[in-house]
């Protein structure tokens, strides 16, 4: 199944329910005293491209407790590092073919300038999925910033408590619950379309930096044939276990939610989960 970088870099989407033009949005309504707000973030942004809006950083003024989807910590680092790698003994130069090997060893060389022998070293290591997204990243060209990060600086130096929605150790079961087949399959159809897939994520970005969310996933719904398997166990699934902790949280007190911008979207995303307990869901236009 062939599959772009789209999927892999957690911005996979299908139609929305709804018409979604933000990616900030204020939760009201159903005897909340004060609303919440919901952000969504891309994983990482290119450091001269990157900006917090003002509104979101108002927003969170208001809050008494902050939330992302994973921990960040030393030992979130240390779970997610082992979920990304292969285990001992295997790597992609034993799970590819001899002529894919060869066909993605040559392709770092010729975009990265990365030898085969430092590919053996420093990435044959990876699974494909982690492969992808680090292409993706150094195709920038330059530094790299994480919204989560940098939110959750923010965060505390605003005194908000601060939570996960969830431990590192369930991302990884979602990671490695991905059919190596497919994702061998997925890194190989980024390979041969790599320029294109470039071009793409910068529109993206400059879509996630107007805040036009439509556009986002405009960009991502490409006639690639997207895998149901892995939309339900990294997203539908994930969703559906953080409605109850998010629920609790806002009723507790004002809350600033940061999710990846994939997990609003659609009939089973957090925007429409929310509005189905009868949350009152007002996008938030975002300025730099």
């Amino acid at each position: 199944m062939k599959q772009k970088l789209y999927l892999i870099l957690f911005l996979v989407c299908s139609h929305s329910a709804f018409s979604q033009n933000s990616i900030l949005w204020e939760i009201s309504g159903n005897g909340l005293k004060t609303p919440s707000y919901l952000m969504g973030t891309l994983k990482f942004i290119g450091e001269k491209e990157f900006f917090l809006p003002k509104e979101a950083i108002a927003a969170m003024k208001t809050c008494k407790t902050f939330a992302i989807e994973d921990q960040v910590d030393h030992k979130a680092q240390l779970e997610l590092n082992k979920a990304v790698h292969f285990p001992k003994g295997k790597s992609l130069a034993t799970e590819l073919s001899p002529a894919d090997y060869e066909h993605v060893t040559n392709f770092f060389a010729s975009e990265f300038k990365i030898s085969k022998a430092r590919f053996d070293k420093e990435y044959a290591h990876l699974i494909p999925l982690a492969l992808s997204i680090n292409m993706t990243r150094m195709s920038l060209g330059e530094g790299v910033k994480f919204y989560d990060i940098e939110l959750l600086i923010l965060a505390k130096k605003n005194k908000l408590d601060t939570y996960s929605l969830e431990p590192i150790e369930r991302e990884s079961q979602a990671i490695q619950a991905f059919p190596m087949k497919e994702q061998e399959l997925a890194l190989l159809h980024s390979v041969d379309n790599f320029e294109t897939q470039k071009s793409e994520y910068k529109k993206l970005e400059v879509a996630f930096l107007r805040g036009d969310l439509d556009k986002v996933f405009s960009y991502s719904l490409h006639p690639a044939e997207n895998n149901p398997d892995f939309i339900e166990g990294f997203y539908t699934k994930r969703n559906e276990e953080w409605l109850p902790k998010i629920n609790k949280m806002i009723n507790d007190k004002p809350s600033f939610i940061a999710v990846g911008v994939s997990h609003l979207e659609g009939e089973k995303g957090v925007l429409e989960l929310l509005k189905q307990k009868g949350y009152t869901l007002t996008p938030l236009k975002v300025t730099h």
